[in-house]
């Protein structure tokens, strides 16, 4: 087994598993190809063939039943583990892996059934397998990503406008794939957030973020200065994150009025008495909350009206469109004056020009960040 390739690597003859041996996972083939035994026929006699972007023992995924063939290869193959843990996450979000895991079991049966099965149904299932195949792939990478320290944080300025000085930082995470190089986060999260993976990233930033703050608090000089962190909607399942939360400022020395947590509105839609509760147990702890893309989700006012947040960062589909655009203009003030009037602060997301920093300023905006004033950047 080669670890460095996140892969699994087996020898011609060798088994992967045995019949009546307990299943943990599936396989998904990217190289090679696998021979099917029976106890019934013998091990000469395999009673099928599974190859490159096939999915074998996948039955292991649906319940913890013992092995009912035997799995052994034919070549030098190269395997991708499917835990049946991810599975079950997915399972509660119906996600494409299952619709193509179910596919491949029900094919399996009815193939001999119906050999002639239609081009159009042959497309379709090829399609699926292969979103899967690479969904899987992304999935399994995420996972040594995080085993082998892949991942690193980038900071991005947050300015006060009235003097231009830097105010705090929001930490933008970042993955050095060891094959495709940085990869940004819009590239990995969506699939991370679907797994479940996105609560072992998200308490990897925190803690990462909170090991940093004291380095990048020297450098602003500001009367409050702050790390800002994206919270996912999954890490507000359970008590996990506060428990977490207040063992690093602990364990960091964090006052935690220095730590800033956004949050999207998506985060309050599905459960609302829930997600009032947990925050308000973080902002018992101390720390402060930032509704992040506002203007942007479905329920805006309701949020501002009923949770504890205590700025209001004005997406940037709204600011770089507010000097052509008489509506964005308008709901950029609004926004502005709304917050001030909640006895909130503001962060206006995506500066990249003067002009626009200048128009902010008039409508005392309160902070910024955007190209204007940095571009995310690793701890140096």
């Amino acid at each position: 087994m080669l670890e460095h390739l996140n892969r699994e690597v087996y020898v011609a003859g060798e088994y992967i598993f045995r019949e009546g041996e307990q299943g943990e996972c599936a396989y998904l083939i990217e190289s090679g190809s696998i021979a099917i035994f029976m106890a019934s026929q013998g091990d000469v006699n395999p009673v099928g063939w599974v190859g490159q972007g096939d999915i074998f023992g996948e039955i292991a995924l649906l319940d913890a039943q013992p092995r009912s063939a035997s799995a052994k290869c034919i070549e030098k193959t190269v395997l991708i583990p499917i835990q049946r843990k991810m599975v079950k996450t997915l399972l509660e979000k119906t996600d494409p892996i299952i619709q193509s895991l179910l596919l491949v079991v029900l094919e399996r049966y009815r193939v001999n059934r119906s050999p002639t099965l239609n081009i159009a149904a042959h497309k379709n299932r090829a399609n699926l397998l292969g979103e899967t195949t690479l969904k899987i792939s992304l999935a399994h990478d995420i996972r040594l990503g995080l085993k082998h320290e892949q991942f690193d944080l980038y900071y991005q300025p947050i300015c006060e406008l009235s003097s231009g000085s830097v105010a705090g930082y929001e930490a933008l995470i970042r993955w050095n794939h060891p094959h495709n190089g940085l990869v940004s986060p819009l590239d990995f999260l969506w699939l991370a957030e679907s797994t479940g993976q996105i609560i072992e990233i998200g308490l990897w930033t925190l803690e990462r973020a909170c090991r940093d703050w004291p380095i990048l608090r020297q450098h602003t000089k500001h009367e409050s200065p702050f790390v800002s962190v994206n919270l996912s909607a999954n890490q507000l399942i359970g008590d996990e994150l506060t428990t977490d939360l207040s063992r690093l400022l602990k364990q960091y020395e964090i006052p935690a009025k220095q730590l800033k947590l956004e949050l999207t509105e998506s985060i309050f839609i599905n459960n609302p008495d829930q997600a009032q509760v947990l925050l308000g147990q973080l902002t018992a702890l101390g720390c402060s909350l930032a509704l992040d893309d506002y203007g942007t989700g479905y329920s805006g006012l309701n949020s501002l009206q009923r949770y504890p947040i205590a700025t209001m960062k004005i997406d940037q589909s709204f600011i770089s469109t507010m000097l052509t655009s008489a509506q964005s203009n308008e709901i950029v003030h609004s926004s502005i004056k709304l917050a001030h009037s909640l006895g909130m602060n503001v962060v206006a997301e995506g500066i990249e020009t003067e002009d626009i920093y200048r128009c902010l300023l008039d409508m005392k905006c309160d902070f910024g960040q955007g190209w204007y004033f940095g571009r995310p950047a690793a701890l140096k």
